[in-house]
């Protein structure tokens, strides 16, 4: 790939094997290299294909969000405080929509086209101004090859070749083209701009209907033989035990700690009379309750309702205990939580470092920081470009 092809107008959803081999090996949290930051200018398109909505931005090449007030990104710098500047990207747009029922990947891909095109006209720019973009999807991907393998809550997406469609689709050059897994982007994007800014040893979980996760060691995302390293939420937390969704294994992780086992354990006690697991029956507004939400569970939690307090405590030990074998076999030195349930903040955070203490070894202080990821829904459009940007840079010039 000629250093000249980052001038042109590029759509990055994939990338040669080539320099997606080199880009799996960069250490993501460092600084572009010199050559590169003599580029003036650089821009690129994020694209998040989400559960629920389709979002595309425009990007610098320092992580800001640019908008029709700021088009160059200029109010924001890689050296910002990441609080400050996830404070800055929420205010930013983001074109987003709907993600409907038509998951048609072509249908997908001209979507994108108009939500980028309209935030290009936004901002007096075109895809002339940008250096490339980056897509990124949930389920199991191949990066070397640019093909989403499969995505539950895309309808269809089996061995979707994404990167061949959208290069199609959108006329563009097709070794321009990435694609990343969307926790994946999320840390990427949290490393680079967010809570953990300039970190080489990073574990991002997000806690929703599941829990999925990501993993850096010394700079660089833990992918695995076939692109599943992570799936933390289908770790055994307890051999034999509850049964959760369609993968045919009892006991996983996110059976006892995501969004959704929130608000199932708290209907099982419901239908139990209020009943604890240690058959205590305390006074609790959340037992009358004919279906609970997880959301209803924390904020009766925090009002002091008992049977929601135990809810919430264990679900917190569960937590603790994934994220201290996330800690034996990757080292971080942070580990952040993200998604629906991680809106509970510092309720939540407080309680799974006390557990996290509790299960932690004897050998050594704790020197793991557990926070929560910063840049929220625009994780992914950042993280996205953050997966473009590298692997641009891992060409050859």
């Amino acid at each position: 790939l000629e250093r000249s092809s980052l001038n042109v107008a590029s759509f990055c959803v994939c990338v040669p094997s080539y320099c997606v081999l080199l880009y799996m090996g960069l250490t993501a949290s460092k600084a572009m290299p010199e050559e590169t930051k003599s580029l003036p200018h650089r821009f690129f398109l994020g694209v998040d294909i989400g559960g629920t909505t389709l979002s595309v931005a425009v990007v610098n090449e320092h992580g800001a969000l640019c908008g029709p007030s700021d088009p160059e990104g200029t109010s924001s710098s890689s050296t910002a405080n990441a609080v400050d500047e996830a404070e800055k990207h929420k205010a930013r747009p983001v074109s987003t929509e709907a993600l409907g029922s038509d998951h048609d990947p072509r249908s997908m891909a001209d979507r994108v086209n108009k939500l980028a095109e309209a935030a290009l006209k936004a901002q007096g720019k075109t895809k002339a101004n940008i250096a490339g973009l980056g897509v990124c999807t949930p389920g199991l991907i191949d990066v070397k090859k640019g093909i989403v393998r499969t995505a539950a809550n895309l309808k269809g997406w089996v061995e979707v070749p994404l990167c061949d469609i959208f290069a199609e689709v959108l006329a563009l050059d097709r070794s321009t083209v990435f694609l990343e897994n969307d926790t994946n982007a999320a840390l990427l994007a949290e490393v680079w701009i967010g809570a953990a800014q300039g970190r080489e040893n990073a574990v991002l979980m997000t806690l929703g209907t599941g829990i999925g996760a990501s993993m850096m060691c010394d700079g660089r995302l833990l992918r695995g033989s076939r692109g599943q390293a992570g799936e933390i939420g289908h770790a055994i937390l307890i051999p034999d035990g509850r049964e959760w969704g369609t993968a045919g294994v009892k006991g996983i992780f996110e059976s006892y700690a995501s969004a959704s086992a929130v608000a199932v354990r708290a209907r099982e006690a419901c239908a139990n009379g209020g009943v604890k697991g240690d058959g205590a029956k305390p006074s609790s507004a959340l037992s009358s309750m004919p279906s609970p939400e997880c959301s209803d569970v924390f904020r009766l939690a925090q009002e002091g309702d008992e049977l929601a307090k135990s809810i919430v405590d264990d679900v917190a030990r569960c937590l603790a205990i994934g994220a201290i074998n996330c800690s034996r076999f990757t080292d971080p030195d942070i580990i952040l939580f993200a998604g629906g349930m991680a809106q509970a903040g510092e309720y939540l955070l407080q309680q799974v470092r006390q557990w996290f203490a509790h299960y932690h070894w004897n050998i050594e202080p704790i020197r793991v920081v557990i926070a929560g990821a910063t840049l929220g829904a625009h994780a992914g459009v950042v993280g996205s470009a953050r997966a473009a940007a590298l692997a641009l840079d891992a060409c050859p010039s």
